[in-house]
């Protein structure tokens, strides 16, 4: 028969699930899903872990914090190396490694220390307030953006935005290209529905830019059979934030429905934090994800997740001192006695 604690588990872990399926329906671009999710997720592992190892419940509440804190070292520690290949040495590459590489020795540092039941104090004040939140938070980040690609976009927008990511060369590069086909295919799909959405490329000119980039953007629809009437250029936006404002004001300027609802397409990768871009300006948006390649995802996504999380600081200053009270907390109970 389950005990008590596996079945306030298996209950705990069932409701969370819900909370972030109810959360994802009403609005999927709230990042508290995921929140929900990582609970839910959290919950059935610690479950999972004490039917498999009933005498370690330790290790079974730390098991998913270990395991997010070492993926999240790992990727830090891979994208500063991939850029020092691609680009050269530099202090922030440098800091990542370190970063990267102190996550993943902590965290097999204090696997060690519980296995081998020394120092056990140790995980809770180092190791859990440290590496433990941040891998956490990104695990609940990618679940969320998970949640939110798997959205369906509502039919009728007033416009398809296509947001910039850089030329290269003067020209459109693959992953511009995708956003830019991903668009153009969601236009025809509205066309066979009988709706004629404008297609909006948006992006100003950079340093090493010969031209602004949502011009190029443009001129890659019209030749891939938008026709001219269809498109309308911003070519002033240097941030996700001025591609949507931009865009709603050249709405405004012809005379359509700034307020209406949009699509917005952009790389997968960019979805996540794109989307919460819209939510937090106001803007009535369904934000759809082009592919990339793949050996560009890992270090792409890292940084749209270390910008995302800059864009709440209270919450987060407010979740990293509950989580080093229940950190404090923990490794109380674990000091031997």
């Amino acid at each position: 028969m389950p005990a008590p604690v596996d079945l306030l588990l298996a209950a705990a872990g069932a409701a969370l699930l819900l909370l972030a399926l109810s959360s994802s329906r009403a609005e999927p671009r709230r990042w508290r899903s995921g929140v929900f999710l990582t609970g839910s997720l959290w919950a059935v592992s610690v479950l999972a872990v004490n039917l498999l190892s009933p005498t370690t419940p330790l290790v079974a509440v730390l098991t998913l914090p270990w395991l997010a804190a070492a993926v999240l070292g790992l990727l830090f520690a891979g994208s500063a190396l991939s850029a020092s290949v691609r680009d050269g040495r530099s202090l922030a590459g440098l800091l990542a490694l370190v970063l990267g590489a102190a996550m993943v020795a902590a965290t097999v540092l204090a696997t060690a220390a519980v296995v081998t039941d020394h120092s056990v104090p140790v995980v809770g004040a180092v190791v859990l307030l440290l590496p433990g939140c941040p891998g956490l938070a990104f695990v609940s980040y990618l679940l969320y953006c998970l949640l939110q690609g798997r959205a369906e976009p509502r039919p009728g927008p007033v416009a398809v935005v296509v947001l910039g990511s850089g030329l290269v060369d003067g020209t459109v590069p693959t992953l511009l290209a995708n956003r830019l086909t991903a668009a153009i295919d969601a236009w025809h799909a509205e066309r066979e529905a009988g709706r004629e959405p404008l297609v909006l490329p948006s992006g100003g000119q950079g340093d090493d830019e010969p031209m602004p980039e949502g011009v190029a953007m443009a001129a890659y629809l019209v030749a891939h059979g938008v026709p001219t009437s269809a498109v309308a250029t911003e070519d002033r936006a240097t941030t996700t934030e001025e591609n949507l404002l931009l865009s709603r004001e050249i709405l405004r300027s012809r005379g359509l429905d700034a307020d209406g609802h949009l699509r917005v397409v952009t790389s997968g990768y960019h979805v996540g934090r794109a989307a919460l871009i819209t939510r937090s300006l106001g803007i009535d948006a369904d934000v759809t994800g082009a592919p990339a390649a793949w050996h560009f995802v890992p270090s792409a996504f890292l940084r749209e997740f270390l910008a995302a999380v800059t864009y709440r600081p209270r919450t987060n200053v407010a979740g990293l001192l509950l989580w080093a009270g229940l950190t404090a907390l923990l490794a109380y109970a674990a000091w031997p006695r």
